[in-house]
C-alpha cells in the first residue's frame, strides 16, 4: 500500500487503532476524561436542505461532550468558516425536543494542518491556537459558550510542544521521530499495522480510484467549456470512455453545450 498517514482514510483508520484517538486528545485536551469514547468515523452531519459535511473523526465521551477531529493536507483558505459550519452542525445535533438549552455540552473541532491556518498572527509557526468568542471591548472576558477550535499547524515551530505531540507529528508526516514519544510510536505502529491489513489495503486502493475518478470529473468540468464548441462531445467521449450515455449525461448535467 503506498500511502501517507495523512490521507484522510489513513487517517481515521489510525484514530481507530487501539486508544490513538483517546491517547491524542488527552494530549490536545488533558482536562477532560476520555476513559470511556465512542468513535465514528465518516460520519455524516447535514441539515434539512443545506449543505451535509462528512466528518474524519466524530467521538462523544461519557458525558456527551462532542469531538470533531479533521485532517486538512491542502490549504483552500477556508479552515475558519469550515470549522464554524461544523461547529453549528455538532451544537445542532446535540439537543433533542424539549431539552433545555442549558443541556447544550461541550464541542470540540480539531483540525490538523499540513500549513499555517492563521498566516496573520504574530506568530504564524505556532503550533497549538485554541479559537474561542470574547467580548471585544472586554477581552479578557471569554464567553465559555462550550464551542471549541483547535488548529494544528503540523508545519509549526516543534520545540513549542510537549515531547510526545512532537513525536506524533513527526510520525504523522513520516519523519524521523527526535524524541521519546508514546503517541508517536503508537502511530508508527498503526500505520504499518494498517499497511499489512490485505483488507485495508483493497478498500484504499478502491478510494483511490473513486478519488481518481473525482478529480477527472472535477477537471473535465473546466476544461470541456474552454473546448471550441465542434469538439466538446468528442472530449466527453474520450473522458468517460467511448461511454456516450454517460458523455451525453455529464454535459447536459452540468449545462455544457455542445
Amino acid at each position: 500500500m503506498q500511502a501517507s498517514p495523512t490521507h484522510n482514510k489513513i487517517f481515521q483508520w489510525i484514530m481507530e487503532y487501539g486508544t490513538m484517538c483517546q491517547d491524542f486528545l488527552k494530549e490536545i485536551i488533558p482536562e477532560r476524561d476520555f476513559s470511556h469514547l465512542e468513535i465514528i468515523s465518516e460520519k455524516s452531519l447535514k441539515n434539512v436542505n443545506h449543505k451535509e459535511i462528512r466528518l474524519d473523526i466524530l467521538a462523544t465521551d461519557k458525558q456527551g461532550n462532542k469531538y470533531n477531529i479533521e485532517m486538512q493536507v491542502a490549504d483552500e483558505h477556508n479552515v475558519i468558516e469550515r470549522s464554524l459550519y461544523y461547529q453549528s452542525l455538532l451544537v445542532a445535533g446535540m439537543l433533542d425536543a424539549g431539552d433545555k438549552y442549558q443541556d447544550i455540552r461541550q464541542s470540540y473541532v480539531i483540525f490538523l494542518c499540513l500549513f499555517s491556518p492563521l498566516k496573520d498572527m504574530r506568530r504564524p509557526d505556532r503550533v497549538i491556537s485554541h479559537l474561542e468568542r470574547r467580548v471585544t471591548e472586554e477581552l479578557e472576558y471569554s464567553l465559555k459558550d462550550r464551542t471549541h477550535t483547535i488548529l494544528l499547524n503540523l508545519d509549526g515551530d516543534l520545540g513549542t510542544v510537549s515531547p510526545n505531540l512532537r513525536g506524533f507529528i513527526q510520525a504523522l508526516k513520516q519523519q524521523p521521530q527526535t524524541t521519546t514519544s508514546d503517541l508517536g510510536n503508537q502511530l508508527t505502529q498503526a500505520f504499518k499495522d494498517i499497511k499489512a491489513d490485505q483488507g485495508k489495503e483493497r478498500s484504499y486502493m478502491m478510494l483511490t480510484k473513486e478519488e481518481q475518478a473525482e478529480i477527472r470529473l472535477e477537471s473535465a468540468k473546466m476544461l470541456i467549456p474552454m473546448v471550441p464548441l465542434e469538439k466538446r462531445w468528442e472530449a466527453a467521449l474520450k473522458v468517460f470512455g467511448e461511454d456516450a450515455e454517460k458523455a451525453k449525461a455529464f454535459l447536459e448535467e452540468n449545462h455544457i453545450k455542445y
